[in-house]
């Protein structure tokens, strides 16, 4: 019991420092680019970096003149900077900083994200086909050999083992919940747009990916767990066995994907699917999976958290936003390119 506890306040201590450090990198990022806005804004001849797409902002002041200002798309691509040549405000804008779980737009982006993965497919090029053919591959030559994989992760049980992976399992389940909630609250309080995207992302890749997905194919599928003692290759179609996919690999990968996609950070990443991984291996330790089933949910996990970062991140990257400042009214439209 005392290895087990230890185990979850291990866990909870990386979760923790996983949003800390993710909030950090965004903090550093945004400093690191205001002497480059200040330096434009100072000396209007001097061209700006390569590094940033830039464009025009056109503003209608009470004067009734049309005025034009210099944005930068910040290489996150998840704020836009504003300078204006007649005033020293620097402006952040972008669509996130307004979205709202609570929000009637954001569940019509949910159900645009649904639409977006179910149809996907038919916008796959050759390169898209050749990796799920690939990805396929693996889950049926996995399938090949789950029976082996089981015996020997069995005969390698043991309790501290068995105390490890039952405090990382629930990461596939009521904890990505909780870190998803963290990325929300936190990005809420501190005014960060990207931690909010991610738990917004990560909600709707959570309904399509463990929802709509692999609640049906475990129902169609009907593939008896090890543990029922019934081989690997005991399916019943449609009568409540629930072994293929794993939604536990699923929930995980997808979060992790997600959050890995808002972040260019390796140990951001490498984190988030080290942790994900666990949680597959959990499920094998605890004799709830087969090897094939947990590929087959740590694939449609990542697949769905990709094609919503993707596609919510183009849907944010167009907004339109008020400008009120001192001698100017009006409005700004944002887009990246």
């Amino acid at each position: 019991m005392d290895a087990r506890a230890h185990g979850l306040d291990m866990l909870g201590a990386v979760a923790i420092l996983l949003a800390l450090f993710s909030e950090l990198s965004i903090v550093v990022s945004a400093s690191e680019s205001l002497p480059l806005e200040l330096t434009t804004q100072a000396t209007p001849a001097t061209p700006p970096q390569a590094a940033y797409p830039e464009g025009s902002l056109l503003t209608y002041s009470p004067s009734g003149r049309l005025r034009s200002s210099l944005w930068q798309l910040d290489a996150a691509h998840s704020r836009l900077v504003s300078t204006d040549s007649d005033s020293n405000k620097i402006t952040a804008t972008g669509q996130s900083e307004t979205e709202s779980l609570f929000s009637k737009d954001y569940w019509k982006l949910v159900g645009s994200d649904i639409k977006e993965t179910f149809t996907a497919p038919v916008r796959w090029d050759r390169k898209d086909w050749l990796i799920f053919g690939g990805v396929t591959a693996g889950v049926g030559l996995a399938l090949v050999f789950d029976e082996d994989i089981r015996s020997r992760i069995q005969r390698n049980r043991n309790s501290t083992v068995d105390s490890v992976f039952s405090a990382v399992e629930p990461f596939g389940q009521e904890y990505s919940a909780g870190v998803l909630l963290a990325f929300y609250v936190g990005g809420e309080f501190l005014h960060d747009p990207r931690a909010k995207s991610v738990a917004l992302d990560g909600i709707s890749a959570s309904i399509i990916a463990s929802g709509l997905m692999v609640q049906p194919l475990k129902y169609v599928i009907g593939r008896s767990r090890p543990n029922k003692d019934q081989g690997a290759y005991d399916f019943h179609p449609l009568n409540g066995s629930a072994s293929f996919p794993s939604g536990h690999a699923t929930q995980a990968f997808a979060v992790a994907t997600v959050i890995s996609e808002h972040y260019d950070s390796l140990w951001i990443t490498l984190t988030a699917y080290g942790l994900a991984s666990a949680v597959g291996y959990a499920r094998l330790n605890n004799d709830e999976h087969w090897t094939s089933d947990v590929l087959a949910g740590a694939a449609i996990g990542t697949f769905v958290g990709h094609v919503v970062v993707h596609f919510n991140q183009h849907h944010r990257n167009v907004s339109l936003q008020p400008v009120i400042e001192r001698n100017l009214q009006g409005g700004q439209i944002s887009f990246s390119f």
